[in-house]
């Protein structure tokens, strides 16, 4: 999955130049958080989110009888490149939905300017975005059912489940693997079309396989 299927390719931007009461007033129209701030020929020079945006106008709403209008005459009068981050995460065309889901969650924003080989906003993705790009991709919203498998960690585990699922003429919508507390095992995660999983957990059982049960669980 790349980041160019999933990104908002209509982007929202605002000049360096324009005042923050402009950029508020762009953000609330489109009902969005943050506005890629874009210089000549569209290249991607900073990012001004409502917050910094809130932030700016702090000093004035401390003060004791500041009025709205003394508020909204500072936005007015302060530029947009005055407040913006400048040091901007980004992704490429060519990054992942996993390399963007990686730079989302360790940097802690909420969206990524996508950025093109020649430094200009090609689009955007938000967490929202890469969310529903793997609802999608795991068949959530799908009729499905979802089987939990520990393993042995050696190939042919993963092999010998899905030849399994296959004499049962059922679809896998998606799989997932992942390690396991215990040593030496691998978690393998199905999510097959059927609601029938029954007659499947039956045959699952092999020597070294363990069907996992949400029941088997306890704080």
């Amino acid at each position: 999955m790349f980041v160019v299927r999933r990104m908002q390719r209509n982007v929202i931007t605002v000049s360096p130049t324009a005042s923050l009461f402009e950029a508020r007033e762009r953000m609330r129209r489109h009902n969005i958080h943050q506005l890629p701030v874009t210089g000549e020929n569209g290249k991607l020079i900073g990012i001004l989110s409502n917050r910094d945006i809130r932030e700016a106008t702090l000093p004035v709403a401390l003060l004791r009888g500041a009025t709205e209008k003394e508020a909204e005459d500072l936005l007015k009068d302060t530029p947009v490149e005055k407040v913006m981050t400048r040091k901007v995460v980004t992704a490429t065309l060519a990054d992942t939905l996993e390399d963007a889901l990686v730079l989302l969650h360790d940097f802690r924003v909420n969206s990524l300017p996508v950025l093109d080989e020649q430094g200009r906003a090609a689009g955007i993705i938000s967490r929202t975005d890469v969310l529903k790009a793997f609802i999608d991709v795991l068949g959530i919203g799908e009729i499905s059912s979802r089987i939990e498998v520990v393993v042995p960690d050696r190939p042919g585990g993963l092999a010998r489940i899905i030849s399994i699922i296959k004499a049962f003429n059922v679809n896998i919508a998606s799989v997932l693997t992942t390690g396991h507390a215990e040593e030496a095992k691998r978690a393998i995660f199905f999510r097959v079309a059927t609601l029938n999983v029954a007659p499947l957990k039956e045959a699952i059982p092999d020597p070294g396989f363990q069907i996992l049960d949400p029941s088997s669980f306890h704080l």
